[in-house]
């Protein structure tokens, strides 16, 4: 399965090397206890034993024997603050080597929620059509589809998911507006649906088909985009490094944008975006893309099963005027 990861600097790479090379069977049970204890074990000895600390003037020199027959002390507390500054460095060593951002298992059951909401609310329709169905002698399979696939509810509820996975993922001092954009062609027609109903999109859809928009470079890339600090990006000097469009963007506003194209299976085309917006900077980090990308794919699968579902529609429809006419 695949498990998504952070982007990480080259130190915290470092870190999880040793970390991995520290968990296997010879480090972990034979190499780290001889490292840990043997030292302390061998200089706590070599102060006690007067046997040994003989040999240890023949073979290093009276200054070293001179030490060891008068520092026992100190040597006792410098061999148990050994072991306990080793233990703490591969402690530091552990902690730096996780990632900056990871998933838990609050965030997982946020996900598992959001899905089963909608999950739901399809359940509860068919089960209702059933028992509805089952009383009638006739039935009809045309009508009946129609009646149980409903991709325009179930479409805003799974957008409506992304924004409450993400609301929990994030901080609370941070007010997220998800959107889900129509694509044709490449080119962003229509907000199919957007959440929060309070707070619409305030660019209009067919604008955001500029070359430098998220939308855009989300779409011709067919991978994620992610931008932490909309500013900044603006301030970029050429139209050819912004990845965003000004549009109703205010001077002193702030935030982040998330772009994720849903590309549809049997078309290969890209139909629709899904676009977070963020009113704090960094709110989105740029690093933890294939972490979101992970997230989202979890409603994009089933966005293109309703866009498919959609198509079926459209076509039973067109079936069902002309055998009517």
């Amino acid at each position: 399965m695949h498990e998504p990861r952070v982007k990480d600097f080259w130190g915290k790479s470092l870190c999880r090397a040793i970390v991995k090379v520290c968990e296997s069977w010879l480090v972990k049970y034979i190499a780290r206890p001889i490292l840990f204890l043997g030292p302390p074990i061998f200089v706590s000895t070599l102060a006690v034993r007067d046997s040994l600390r003989e040999d240890i003037v023949t073979y290093a020199g009276e200054g070293v024997g001179n030490f060891l027959n008068n520092s026992a002390l100190i040597i006792i507390v410098g061999t148990y603050l050994y072991v306990v500054l080793v233990k703490a460095l591969y402690a530091a060593i552990r902690s730096y080597a996780k990632p900056a951002r990871q998933l838990e298992t609050g965030d997982l059951f946020a996900l598992i929620k959001a899905i089963d909401i909608v999950v739901g609310d399809k359940t509860k329709r068919f089960n209702s059509e059933a028992k509805h169905r089952g009383k009638q002698p006739d039935f009809c399979g045309r009508k009946t589809f129609l009646q149980i696939t409903r991709p325009d509810q179930q479409i805003p509820l799974l957008t409506a998911g992304v924004r409450s996975v993400f609301e929990y993922m994030g901080s609370k001092d941070t007010a997220l507006r998800v959107g889900l954009i129509k694509i044709e062609n490449d080119k962003p027609v229509d907000w199919y649906s957007f959440d929060p109903a309070s707070s619409p999109p305030r660019t209009p859809a067919a604008d955001l088909g500029a070359p430098t928009s998220t939308v855009s470079r989300c779409i011709k890339a067919r991978s994620i985009i992610v931008v932490e600090n909309i500013a900044k990006e603006l301030a970029k000097k050429t139209k050819g490094e912004r990845r965003f469009m000004k549009g109703n963007f205010q001077e002193g506003d702030e935030g982040s944008q998330l772009c994720y194209p849903v590309i549809h299976p049997a078309t290969n085309c890209v139909e629709y975006v899904i676009t977070i917006a963020g009113n704090r900077a960094s709110c989105l980090v740029e690093k933890h893309a294939e972490l979101y990308a992970w997230v989202i794919e979890h409603f994009a699968v089933r966005i293109t099963m309703e866009h498919s579902l959609l198509i079926l529609r459209e076509k039973a429809l067109e079936s069902e005027k002309r055998s009517a006419a």
